[in-house]
């Protein structure tokens, strides 16, 4: 595994780079919205204030995502900078299971952005908008192997979980900042039960996907993809404890009015989000540069 990402170029570390703001910069998007369409703790100012997240990571997602494409094309023509401009070689990729994720996560943004306009509509639109952009990861890479439909639902299940969770970070902060304890307790206590069916959700698609892929096999376990793969499933493991930690201590001594509570859940929080980055780094760089097979 290290002999795999000594060899990596700068090429490779952007291609990377973009990957990963677009992966995350997408399902915080969808995030936001699928947050605020479930808890019904948030109050007006919160939901204005997911609005604009979704707002404003959609459109940096869709930038990061569009990058791919010369990127990608770069890469194929031998990490030159005229591959990124070169019209037959975007075309090729425009073409490719890449451009269709690319021009699907684009609608699916586009929809997100249905959120600004204050209405039940506006909200159905953007909750549209998050199902299609999480589906959009669902269009390329090993998801278009048999059985590709088992495979892509899994997959978009996969990521409908993770941005749940990921699109609450940012209101339990703003809550723990500006709230009373009572008052965050009672948005923790709510997320805290409802994302009890998103990490089951979470963790039985991500089992699958691991066994359908082979990284369960001694052979994929000593591999750089393997290897890399386990090291997600521990930032993952880490992540999960966190949010044990935040339902079995934080939640009720939030709820009992506890000072300190506030604190410690936003130190929780910060550090809940740098190792979901971490994931993203992680995911971005196993499919980028390793392969199950």
């Amino acid at each position: 595994m290290l002999a795999v990402l000594a060899a990596m170029d700068a090429q490779i570390l952007t291609s990377i780079a973009a990957k990963t703001l677009a992966s995350a910069t997408t399902l915080l998007a969808a995030g936001s919205v699928l947050v605020s369409a479930v808890l019904r703790s948030l109050t007006e100012d919160d939901r204005k204030y997911l609005a604009r997240v979704a707002g404003l990571m959609a459109l940096i997602a869709a930038v990061a995502t569009v990058l791919r494409i010369p990127l990608r094309a770069s890469f194929l023509i031998g990490g030159t900078l005229n591959g990124a401009f070169d019209p037959m070689m975007l075309g090729l990729i425009a073409d490719s299971p890449l451009g269709g994720s690319v021009l699907v996560r684009l609608f699916g943004l586009a929809l997100i952005l249905g959120i600004s306009f204050k209405s039940r509509f506006g909200l159905a639109v953007a909750l549209c908008g998050a199902l299609v952009a999480c589906l959009s990861f669902a269009f390329r890479g090993h998801t278009l192997e048999e059985p590709r439909l088992l495979l892509g639902g899994l997959i978009t299940l996969h990521m409908i979980c993770l941005a749940f969770w990921l699109g609450v970070f940012g209101p339990l902060l703003r809550s723990a900042n500006r709230n009373a304890s009572r008052t965050t307790g009672a948005l923790a206590e709510e997320f805290g039960k409802k994302a009890l069916w998103s990490v089951g959700l979470l963790v039985i698609a991500g089992g699958t996907l691991l066994g359908l892929f082979g990284v369960t096999t001694a052979q994929a376990v000593t591999a750089p993809y393997g290897q890399l793969f386990l090291i997600k499933l521990a930032l993952f493991a880490a992540v999960i404890a966190f949010a044990a930690l935040n339902k079995l201590r934080l939640t009720p001594a939030l709820l009992a009015g506890d000072p300190q509570a506030q604190h410690r859940l936003k130190t929780s929080i910060r550090l809940e989000a740098v190792l979901v980055i971490s994931i993203f780094l992680v995911t971005a760089t196993v499919t980028t540069i390793t392969s199950p097979t």
